[in-house]
């Protein structure tokens, strides 16, 4: 069989554009919705109630509650450490302002510890991890009230993912922090160790428990094992139990603590469908900031049901959002996800989809000098037609890599064939 030399040159072009996609091609592949969205929108946590016969106790405020359910000792031959902690805090004045900070987040975590009628010196863990911040973040990339790292939040259930980050989510980092509290706490059988666990690993307290017991040391503590661990545990149950004396006893330490009612200032809400934040804070009445700024967790502009996702919203919001939810009748999506097959920059999106880069930007966060990976799932505006493939949902990421001048050049959307593909081999990772 005799062959042209037309036909070799055409197999040749459609392996090379098989091999490595032409710069004159979308660089993303477009996904359609494969589910309808079947569950309820929106459930509001359901109000508390007494059974009949029983007695529910009334406090003054939510001091009052927590002091009701401190019941540790301080950890031995630490006292006179603590209460120099405690007058130095109170000192400061820092007491009061991470109280201030966090007076809306208290009764739910208080809450939390009741129902599982846990020590309410746990309350106090967010004071010394987070200052009571949502918002917190760490050099060792622990994030939320409760500063979870990302491998012990995916071993407690919480999750994180191109749409949410449950760390920085009350509901979620509440639940798992409590139990991984009380789990240390089953391990060691002592709270100030559980704590201290909670702060510098199982394994590093293990490790010098083990040791104290092999120093002779029976039925090692907090205070036989403080000299060996990191300084930063070491300080970390001292300041705790200093803030327990500082709520137990504001007097003695000329403390003044913000006044804040033992009742709820949130209602949690649970949503349950596919909804743009956007949306959500609109039918709620509020502005996206105020939403985003209760709920840091949400890391993208659209919120999947799936996902079952736990808001906290002022009690009027809540009921607004439950009471326009059932009469909206537009859409709920305006969002698509596309994805990347081959590497493009935020410029080059916003060219295609003729809308603006800090849209592509807010949506896609991208490092200055760096362009979006192949595999990348990218989310864009898509008028009322936006839909959320679930599988695709499923594997989203976010994958960027450090641009050189020619990768720039080669996936600026400038049509220029100039730069050979291959150039974007070889880049390193971030």
């Amino acid at each position: 069989m005799i062959f042209s030399p037309r036909f070799f040159l055409a197999c040749l072009l459609v392996f090379v554009l098989s091999g490595c996609a032409s710069v004159f091609d979308a660089p993303y592949e477009e996904e359609e919705s494969l589910r309808a969205e079947n569950l309820p929108d929106v459930e509001l946590e359901a109000e508390e109630f007494v059974h009949e016969g029983a007695i529910k106790t009334v406090y003054s405020d939510i001091w009052a509650r927590i002091r009701a359910g401190f019941v540790l000792d301080l950890p031995a031959g630490e006292e006179k450490r603590i209460d120099g902690v405690a007058r130095r805090m109170a000192a400061s004045g820092i007491v009061e302002r991470i109280a201030e900070r966090g007076a809306g987040l208290l009764y739910y975590v208080v809450e939390a510890v009741g129902e599982r009628d846990l020590p309410m010196e746990l309350v106090l863990v967010p004071f010394v991890e987070s200052g009571y911040s949502l918002h917190a973040a760490s050099h060792a990339e622990a994030h939320g009230a409760w500063q979870f790292i990302e491998s012990t939040a995916r071993n407690y259930e919480v999750g994180i993912d191109r749409f949410r980050d449950d760390r920085r989510n009350l509901v979620v980092s509440t639940r798992a922090a409590l139990d991984y509290l009380q789990a240390l706490h089953g391990m060691f059988g002592d709270w100030a160790l559980a704590m201290a666990a909670y702060n510098c690993g199982e394994r590093r307290v293990q490790a010098e428990l083990d040791k104290a017991r092999r120093r002779g040391v029976e039925h090692p503590g907090f205070k036989d094992i403080a000299r060996f661990l990191p300084q930063e545990t070491r300080d970390y149950v001292p300041r705790i139990f200093a803030v327990r004396e500082i709520v137990a006893e504001p007097s003695r330490y000329a403390a003044e603590l913000p006044d804040i009612p033992h009742a709820p200032q949130f209602t949690v809400v649970e949503i349950h469908r596919d909804i743009d934040v956007a949306l959500v804070a609109r039918l709620a009445g509020i502005t996206r900031e105020a939403l985003v700024r209760y709920n840091p967790s949400l890391s993208a502009p659209v919120i999947l049901g799936r996902h079952r996702v736990n808001l906290l919203l002022p009690h009027e919001a809540a009921l607004a959002l439950q009471r326009n939810m059932a009469a909206h009748q537009g859409p709920w999506l305006t969002w698509r996800m596309v994805k990347i097959t081959r590497a493009a920059t935020p410029q080059e999106i916003a060219q295609r989809n003729k809308i603006a880069v800090n849209v592509v930007l807010q949506a896609n966060p991208l490092p200055e000098g760096h362009h979006y990976e192949v595999g990348s799932t990218l989310l864009l505006p898509a008028g009322s037609r936006g839909k959320i493939d679930e599988k695709l949902a499923e594997r989203a990421v976010l994958l960027t890599r450090a641009s050189s001048e020619c990768m720039v050049a080669a996936c600026s959307g400038d049509d220029s064939p100039t730069v050979p593909p291959a150039t974007v081999n070889g880049l390193p990772r971030r």
